[in-house]
C-alpha cells in the first residue's frame, strides 16, 4: 500500500488494520524481500482471490457445522450439489436414458472406473483425481462434511440420467483421509413401480 492510499483510508474513517487485511497480498517472493515481482500480476491476484475464497468457504462450512443439525446441514449441502449439477445439464440431456454411454464418457474424461450393475440397480464411481476436484475446497481446511455436496451432485445427475430417484453414498473420500473418492449410487427401492 502506498502512503497516499493509506492516508486516504485513514481520512475516510477506515481502520488501517482493516484496510491492510482487505488488500491483495503480494506474492511470497515480494514478501520475502526478493525484488523480483510475480511475472504475471493478474495471475498472482487470481491465486490470491482463489485462496481467499477457499478459506472463506471453509469457514462457511464450519459455521454450518456449528449452527445446523446433521440432517439440515446435509440437506443444504446436497442442495448445493444439485444446483452445481445443473452446469452439466446439456451433457446429461445428451445421455438421458443411455447410462452406459454416459459412464463410458465419464471414464474417458474424468473417472478412473465406472461400474454399472443393472440387475442390482447400482453404479460405483471411482474418481481418478488425487485431490478434491471442487475449486472451493482447500485440502486440510475444508470440513469432510462437504462431501454431502458431491452426494447432491451424484443424486441429481444420476436421477436425471436414469429417470428414477437414486440415493448416493461415499465409500471413500479424499477429504476424509482416503487417497481417492469412491461413490455408490443406487436406484431407490420402489422407484420401478412409478414407471
Amino acid at each position: 500500500m502506498k502512503r497516499i492510499d493509506f492516508l486516504k483510508c485513514c481520512t475516510s474513517g477506515l481502520c488501517a488494520c482493516t484496510v491492510v487485511g482487505l488488500l491483495p497480498q503480494e506474492p511470497a517472493s515480494a514478501q520475502s524481500g526478493n525484488s523480483q515481482k510475480e511475472a504475471d500480476p493478474e495471475k498472482a491476484e487470481l491465486k490470491w482471490k482463489l485462496n481467499a475464497a477457499q478459506e472463506r468457504f471453509a469457514k462457511l462450512i464450519r459455521i454450518l457445522d456449528q449452527n445446523l443439525d446433521e440432517a439440515s446441514k446435509r440437506r443444504v449441502l446436497e442442495s448445493l450439489g444439485g444446483e452445481c449439477s445443473q452446469s452439466f445439464r446439456d451433457l446429461v440431456a445428451k445421455y438421458k436414458g443411455d447410462i452406459r454411454g454416459f459412464l463410458a464418457h465419464a471414464e474417458k474424461n474424468w473417472v478412473e472406473k465406472a461400474e454399472y450393475n443393472e440387475a442390482a440397480g447400482t453404479i460405483r464411481i471411482i474418481d481418478k483425481a488425487k485431490q478434491c476436484t471442487c475449486p472451493l475446497v482447500k485440502q486440510g481446511v475444508t470440513s469432510p462434511d462437504f462431501c454431502s455436496c458431491t452426494l447432491g451432485w451424484q443424486k441429481a445427475t444420476y436421477s436425471a440420467l436414469l429417470g428414477k430417484p437414486v440415493e448416493a453414498d461415499v465409500e471413500e473420500s479424499i477429504l476424509r483421509g482416503a487417497s481417492r473418492c469412491v461413490f455408490r449410487i443406487r436406484v431407490t427401492k420402489g422407484s420401478d413401480q412409478a414407471d
